[in-house]
C-alpha cells in the first residue's frame, strides 16, 4: 500500500473531522477578555486572603517555590507559580472557567451555576492550581505549559487534534532539554497513591480496558477525551474535575444542572463513609454520556444531509 494513503487513513481514524461547533474567539478578543476577567477575578480574591485554612496547598507549598515536599512529581517550571501570587492564581483559574465556557458556547444559566459547582470551589478553598491547566486548554497548543504543570487529565486534551500533539511533543522536548528527564520524576506520584487519601477515588487500575473503549470512542473530541482520561487516573480527587467542568456548555441545560448537583455528592461521606467519595464518578460519567449521545446526533445528522 501507498505509505502517503496508508497515513491518510490511519490520520482519519485517529484524528476524525469532526464539526467544531466552539466559538471562533479572535486572537485580540481573547486577550482582552483575558486580561479583563484576570483583573476582576483578581481584584474580588484579595479580599479573600489565602490563611492556610483557605489556600493552604498555596500558602505551605506553591507560593514557597520548592520542588520536594508535595511537589516533587510536579514539572520543574512549578516553581515560578509563587510569582502569580495568591490573588493572581485565583484571577487566572475563575478567568479559565469562564473563558472555556465562553468557548463552548454556554448560555448564562449554564456559567453561572458552573461557578457554584464543587469542583471550582474546593480547588479554590485548597489554593490548587489546576485552574492554570485549564485557563491553558482555553488556547492550545501555544499555552502548553500550562496545561501540562499538573500531571492530570490535560495531556489527553491533546489528543484531540494534530496540532495539540505536536504542540505537547515540542514542549516535551524543549523542557526536557532545560531540565533533564522531569518526566520520570511523574512516577512519585506512587508514592502518595501507596498510602491512598480518603477522598482519592482512583479506578486505577481496574478501569483501564473501560478506559481505552472510551477514549477510542472520544476520538477528535477534548471534552471527552479528558472525561474518560478522568476513569483511568492513578491519583483523583474530585477537585481534579475543573478541567471538565467547562463541557456543561455543551449538553442540555437540564442534564448540566443534574451534573452540577452531582459534582457535590461526594461530600455525602461526612454523613455515609469512605465509601461514598466514590460518588463522584458520576459526574464526569453523566457529562461524557451526554457528549457521547449529542455527538452520535451530530454524526446521524451529517450523514443523512448527504
Amino acid at each position: 500500500m501507498n505509505l502517503p494513503i496508508l497515513w491518510q487513513r490511519i490520520d482519519s481514524v485517529l484524528f476524525p473531522a469532526i464539526p467544531d461547533q466552539n466559538r471562533s474567539v479572535p486572537l485580540r478578543q481573547y486577550f482582552l477578555l483575558a486580561l479583563m476577567g484576570g483583573i476582576v477575578f483578581s481584584v474580588i480574591a484579595s479580599f479573600l486572603p489565602a490563611t492556610g485554612v483557605l489556600g493552604y496547598d498555596w500558602v505551605y507549598y506553591f507560593s514557597l517555590g520548592k520542588r520536594g515536599h508535595g511537589l516533587d512529581y510536579y514539572p520543574p517550571w512549578i516553581t515560578y507559580v509563587r510569582y502569580l501570587t495568591w490573588p493572581g492564581l485565583i484571577g487566572i483559574t475563575f478567568t479559565g472557567l469562564a473563558l472555556a465556557l465562553y468557548q463552548r458556547r454556554a448560555s448564562l444559566l449554564v456559567m453561572g451555576l458552573a461557578f457554584f459547582s464543587m469542583p471550582l470551589w474546593w480547588v479554590v478553598f485548597l489554593g490548587q492550581i489546576d485552574g492554570l491547566a485549564l485557563f491553558g486548554l482555553t488556547n492550545l497548543p501555544w499555552f502548553m505549559p500550562l496545561v501540562t504543570i499538573k500531571p492530570q487529565v490535560g495531556y489527553l486534551a491533546c489528543l484531540a487534534r494534530k496540532q495539540y500533539l505536536v504542540g505537547l511533543l515540542v514542549w516535551l522536548i524543549i523542557s526536557i532539554g532545560i531540565w533533564g528527564l522531569w518526566p520520570l520524576d511523574l512516577l512519585r506520584i506512587q508514592t502518595y497513591v501507596a498510602w491512598q487519601e480518603p477522598n482519592d477515588i482512583s479506578l486505577w487500575p481496574w478501569s483501564i480496558p473501560v478506559v481505552v473503549a472510551l477514549l477510542w470512542l472520544s476520538r477528535g473530541d477534548m471534552d471527552m477525551l479528558m472525561l474518560a482520561g478522568t476513569f483511568v487516573m492513578p491519583y483523583l480527587h474530585p477537585y481534579h474535575y475543573l478541567l471538565v467542568m467547562p463541557a456543561l456548555a455543551r449538553i442540555e441545560k437540564w442534564v448540566a444542572v443534574v451534573a452540577i448537583v452531582l459534582s457535590w455528592l461526594p461530600l455525602l461521606a461526612n454523613w455515609l463513609g469512605p465509601a461514598a467519595w466514590y460518588s463522584g464518578h458520576l459526574f464526569p460519567m453523566v457529562l461524557w454520556v451526554a457528549l457521547y449521545l449529542n455527538r452520535r446526533k451530530l454524526l446521524r445528522a451529517i450523514q443523512n444531509h448527504r
